[in-house]
């Protein structure tokens, strides 16, 4: 299952990269600044999570980081996207989906290398 998993998310990434290549190629001006604009910031959020392999940091401040950070490119992006209006409730609204998802996702991550770990101290055992 975890080949199956794995395979996916491969094909997910190349699959969105040659959409993402395409779409910059073939479209106008405005999509190719979303698509800039997405690869930017992934590469920003997969940066800020190297963070995590500072051992001297506490998880916690890891997490800040790497969440601050993150908030910080999407509302840059967001911005410069004109995604939606800088008003305070659409920036509470927009910023409270931000931190559900990326709390999801972090949790989801936890999770698995918490159970990774605990798979690997049984073999050792």
């Amino acid at each position: 299952m975890k080949k199956v998993i794995k395979r996916l998310g491969q094909a997910i990434g190349i699959g969105s990269t040659i959409c993402m290549l395409f779409a910059f190629i073939f479209t106008d001006n405005d999509v190719r600044k979303i698509v800039a604009s997405f690869v930017l910031l992934s590469v920003v959020i997969g940066l800020l999570g190297m963070i995590y392999s500072v051992k001297r940091l506490p998880m916690l401040a890891q997490t800040l980081i790497h969440m601050g950070g993150s908030f910080i490119a999407f509302l840059i992006t967001a911005g410069v996207n004109d995604w939606f209006p800088f008003k305070w409730q659409v920036i509470m609204s927009a910023s409270l989906s931000f931190f559900l998802i990326f709390f999801a996702i972090w949790i989801f991550y936890y999770l698995k290398y918490k159970r990774d770990i605990q798979q690997i101290n049984q073999k050792l055992r």
